[in-house]
């Protein structure tokens, strides 16, 4: 009966401190985690489930660890704000990811994202399309900030009284160079036509494209791969 009530106290304890200490590291951590916020709290929580189940570890064991991570965390920070040559070490940086809408490759290799899951990134902007970005900022969060085409800026039809157009969703037909054969099905192409397609554009191959989509509206849009 007494373990349980060693467990019930110490689970109490644990809760209490680790929610003070979240309102140490404040807001900014609890909305978006950032890669160090995100280490933290694992460790923090380790110690404390280990310090928990530990028959041997008392409960000013479980407040010491999180005090003194929670010392640890406000002093970095104490740090990063000060001296903002150490953000570089403590903290990931922003990365631009499409220039003047152009894709980065080594920047998306550096930071290891593929084609896939930075469409994946836009498509949670609500954004469907390549062609509607200027720039695009890929954050430490791992989130993606997007600053759009002009001609692509979010104004309403209503606003201008325009008639309504028919919208369809954008499909990949080549990703990193690779031709996706099930997208042309789905869009009633083949292969033969892509690669007459792409040879207006001026290209021979299709390892020369670092993505090419289909939209009915405006037909193919391609980007080639940066030498």
């Amino acid at each position: 009966m007494n373990e349980f009530i060693s467990i019930c106290v110490e689970l109490s304890v644990g809760l209490f401190a680790l929610l003070l200490l979240t309102k140490v590291m404040g807001r900014a951590s609890l909305s978006e985690s950032t890669p160090f916020d995100f280490i933290s709290m694992i460790v923090v929580g380790d110690f404390v489930s280990d310090a928990i189940y530990d028959p041997q570890t008392h409960v000013f064991k479980v407040i010491f660890t999180i005090l003194f991570w929670g010392i640890l965390i406000y002093l970095i920070d104490i740090i990063t704000l000060k001296y903002h040559q150490s953000r570089g070490f403590f903290e990931s940086q922003p990365a631009l990811i499409i220039n003047k809408g152009q894709i980065d490759r080594e920047i998306m290799k550096k930071n290891r994202v593929d084609m896939n899951h930075l469409q994946m990134l836009l498509r949670d902007r609500d954004i469907f399309s390549l062609r509607e970005i200027e720039f695009a900022i890929l954050e430490p969060n791992g989130k993606i900030s997007v600053l759009r085409k002009s001609e692509y800026e979010q104004t309403k039809r209503k606003d201008l009284k325009l008639a309504n157009q028919a919208v369809s969703l954008p499909i990949t037909l080549i990703s990193d160079g690779t031709i996706i054969e099930k997208n042309l099905r789905l869009i009633g192409k083949t292969e033969a036509w892509l690669i007459d397609e792409l040879k207006r554009h001026s290209v021979d191959e299709p390892d020369q494209i670092m993505v090419a989509e289909w939209r009915n509206e405006d037909g193919l849009f391609i980007q080639r791969i940066r030498s």
